[in-house]
């Protein structure tokens, strides 16, 4: 069994990575995929924690995590559809200009 401090390191990795991958790139495709990043920390440190407590309650909470990350990266894809089909670009700077 591998202990809880790796997997809560390794949680905290992802979800740091995620992270500067938010703050860093300007590109909607990279930020979706930063957020889901973070979003498998969460899910990894909550399988974890339930694994090594023994309790079946952090697994349905990842489960209802990971329900919600699919939900998010459906939104996600079809904003960057309509982004990519109104702009043709991926830039998220180019929302903030105003017409007129």
């Amino acid at each position: 069994m591998i202990p809880l401090m790796y997997c809560l390191i390794f949680a905290s990795i992802l979800f740091v990575i995620g992270l500067l991958g938010v703050m860093i790139r300007r590109n909607f495709y990279f930020l979706l995929l930063s957020l889901i990043i973070m979003n498998n920390g969460a899910i990894v440190a909550l399988f974890a924690a339930s694994s090594y407590w023994q309790q079946s309650d952090g697994q349905v909470l990842a489960i209802l995590a990971v329900i919600t990350t699919f939900a998010e990266v459906c939104v996600g894809l079809a904003l960057m559809m309509k982004l990519f089909y109104r702009r043709k670009i991926f830039n998220i700077d180019s929302l903030s200009e105003m017409k007129g």
